[in-house]
Order: structure tokens, then C-alpha cells, then sequence
């Protein structure tokens, strides 16, 4: 069964708000009402996140986003975030900007969207840098420290190590214990396939990054969803691109596209 990939684009509207400024980022459930935002949180849906608590958590955090759970979306951004997730670090950062389900605070803002910039993807930079340009001195100061904080626990030196133990550990699991059981061949099936009753699995419909849906195929199968340099890779490509402040050019794109 061919599965359609699809770019994580959820927050293209949030971060070309927050490229004019932290006066005029502002982001609201309605603004991820859109076709384009439905189109990525149906793929979200349908995409599996076993042994990937990255994904866990990013792909939870946008759906407590988008129906405008702020607390919830926080919880989930923030275990994305300890797996190097760097979309899950960005979006705590404007959830601070924008004050959703927090006290605005371009302090804490900015610590968390520089974190998230540190690989330098285009889209992450402009938006650190518009945040910084409306600190005074004494904020960014601040800003400094706080980064100083929260590194240890969320910066690369430490998250992604953390998560590529976390893809070898599952990998090993694969061959039969209870992560195989939930992603191996027996796993592919939803309930409603065993036992030959209930709703099928939209096999064909879009995931993220082209894995195969729960029903459709073995995500074992998927080589570089599970070694942690290609998975990183991947997981980096999906963010490649050019932007300036005040414009996005569309220049994303992602695995399997």
C-alpha cells in the first residue's frame, strides 16, 4: 500500500506571525482551522508514534494546541522537547510570546525558541531573532541565564543523545517483545481487521514522514525511522529552507517526498 508523506507545515502559520515581531505574533485555535493545518492534523492522526516519544509529544502537543488546550498542549511540548524535538521547543517558546495557557513572557519566550533555533534551521532563526530584536538589555540578560538553565535538560548535548538511546533500545525490541508485539506484523492489524468486524484502516491517506498507518504495513520495516543518524537526518531535512522576516518561502521538505 502507498503511503503519502506529508511535511510537518502546523506551524508555518505561527512562525510567519512571529517573524513580524513579538507585538504582532499572536496565534489562536482559529488560525490552525485552516485546510493546510486540518490536512497536517489528519496526518498526525493516522501516524503511528511508537518508540518515538519525540513524536509522542510533539504530535500531542499540536492536537491540545489546535483545540486550544493550552495546559495539555504544554504537558505533551514539553516530552517532545526532552527528545530533541525541536517544533515541540519552538512552540513552547511561542506559547510563551503569545501568552497561551501562560503569562506572556518574551524572556522565557526566547530562551526556549533559541534552544529550538540551535541546529539553525532557517524558519527557527528568523523567529529567534525577531523575539530578541524586542528584548531590552536587561531581558536579554535574563534571556541568557535562562538558556544556561535549560540546556542541560534540552539542548542537543543531552536530548539527542537521549533519544537515539531511546530509537537503539526500541530497535532491539523489534524482534519480539512487547514493542514488537505493538509494531510488528501482529500489530499492523487493527482490531477491526483480526477479528474481521469494525471500521478498516485508511491505508493510502497521509502520514507524517510516509511511515505506514497502524493496519497497513510494519513500521519495522522502516529502516531509517529506527537508526538514530538517519532518523535525525530525516527529522532535520523536514525544516531545510530559506525564509526572511515578515515572508516564509515554502522551501520545506520531508522524507519520503
Amino acid at each position: 500500500m502507498d503511503i503519502k508523506p506529508l511535511p510537518r507545515r502546523l506551524a508555518a502559520t505561527s512562525l510567519a506571525l512571529a517573524f513580524a515581531g513579538p507585538a504582532a505574533a499572536q496565534v489562536s485555535p482559529a488560525s490552525m482551522h485552516d485546510a493546510a493545518s486540518q490536512k497536517v492534523l489528519a496526518a498526525i492522526e493516522h501516524t503511528p508514534t511508537a518508540g518515538h516519544p519525540d513524536l509522542y509529544g510533539e504530535f500531542a502537543g499540536m492536537q491540545h494546541l489546535a483545540s486550544g488546550d493550552y495546559k495539555a498542549a504544554m504537558k505533551y511540548f514539553l516530552i517532545g522537547a526532552s527528545y530533541a524535538d525541536k517544533l515541540s521547543q519552538l512552540s513552547i517558546g511561542l506559547m510563551y510570546l503569545n501568552g497561551q495557557g501562560v503569562k506572556k513572557d518574551p524572556v522565557t519566550a526566547f530562551a526556549w525558541i533559541a534552544i529550538a533555533a540551535e541546529r539553525k534551521y532557517p524558519r527557527f532563526l528568523a523567529t529567534r531573532d525577531a523575539v530578541w530584536a524586542g528584548l531590552d538589555a536587561q531581558q536579554r540578560e535574563q534571556a541568557k541565564a535562562l538558556i544556561e538553565r535549560l540546556y542541560p535538560e534540552y539542548g542537543d548535548l543531552t536530548a539527542q543523545p537521549r533519544m537515539a538511546k531511546r530509537l537503539r533500545w526500541e530497535r532491539t525490541e523489534l524482534t519480539g517483545s512487547y514493542l514488537g508485539e505493538q509494531i510488528g506484523p501482529m500489530a499492523s492489524l487493527t482490531p477491526g481487521e483480526f477479528t474481521g468486524t469494525g471500521a478498516q484502516p485508511p491505508c493510502g491517506a497521509a502520514t507524517i514522514g510516509g511511515v505506514p498507518i497502524t493496519g497497513c504495513g510494519n513500521l519495522a520495516d522502516v529502516q531509517w525511522y529506527w537508526d538514530p543518524k538517519d532518523y535525525f537526518k530525516a527529522r532535520d531535512a523536514e525544516w531545510s529552507g530559506t525564509v526572511t522576516v515578515g515572508k516564509v518561502n515554502q522551501g520545506v521538505t520531508s522524507q519520503g517526498k
